[in-house]
């Protein structure tokens, strides 16, 4: 049975093509199904704000600036988000990413996290690549990014897994909205009975693709 650490992976490649023309959005895509509610709702909720509320929320455990510990917190299946501000950056708008379960790689001298990003900026549009190729190679080295982990509430009905390989194999799960399952503290669906959907329960009868 899938893991945290494999679904995140999973749901991030499943958001990206329709979620990647804004960091915020596409966190909020990725995320939705691991919690419960989902979670940067309502008005403003843009990057500067998603960062605020994670410094701020005793939801989420604030990692500072610590590549290593957002590296081990991903693979150990906590979902991690990494930030900047848009004061930090010294640009119009913050930017964030979500950390993925693999190991780092080098970006000169620093080993740091792998990540998936949607952007306004289309060169920072990145699939599990170093954190570096989003916010900035200097930013990254200099261990200016911060990042924040949360252990997952809820996995999704039919496994990101699952619908990630149905996608390449050219099989469509249409679904408006997934039913979700509880997950433990390990990040592990407790059963195959899932939650009650949140809204609409999909039509999960599987429909190859033309």
């Amino acid at each position: 049975m899938p893991d945290a650490r494999d679904e995140i992976l999973a749901e991030c490649a499943l958001a990206f093509g329709g979620n990647s023309e804004d960091c915020n959005k596409y966190v909020k895509a990725v995320s939705g199904p691991f919690f419960d509610p989902d979670l940067f709702t309502g008005p403003g909720m843009n990057a500067d704000a998603i960062v605020a509320l994670l410094r701020t929320s005793a939801d989420w455990t604030s990692l500072g600036t610590s590549q290593d510990r957002a590296i081990a917190n991903a693979k150990a299946g906590q979902f991690v988000v990494a930030g900047m501000t848009s004061a930090e950056l010294q640009s119009t708008n913050g930017h964030l990413a979500v950390v993925v379960g693999d190991d780092g790689q080098m970006s000169g001298t620093v080993r740091v996290p792998i990540c998936y990003a949607g952007s306004l900026n289309p060169a920072a549009r990145v699939q599990r690549k170093r954190v570096s190729e989003t916010f900035g190679a200097q930013v990254a080295r200099d261990g200016k990014i911060s990042y924040f982990s949360r252990d997952v509430q809820t996995l999704p009905a039919v496994f990101a897994v699952s619908r990630l390989v149905d996608e390449l194999r050219g099989v469509r799960v249409p679904t408006t909205e997934m039913a979700r399952a509880p997950a433990d503290d390990k990040g592990k669906s407790k059963g195959k009975t899932a939650a009650k959907p949140k809204a609409k329960t999909a039509d999960l009868k599987r429909k190859r693709g033309g």
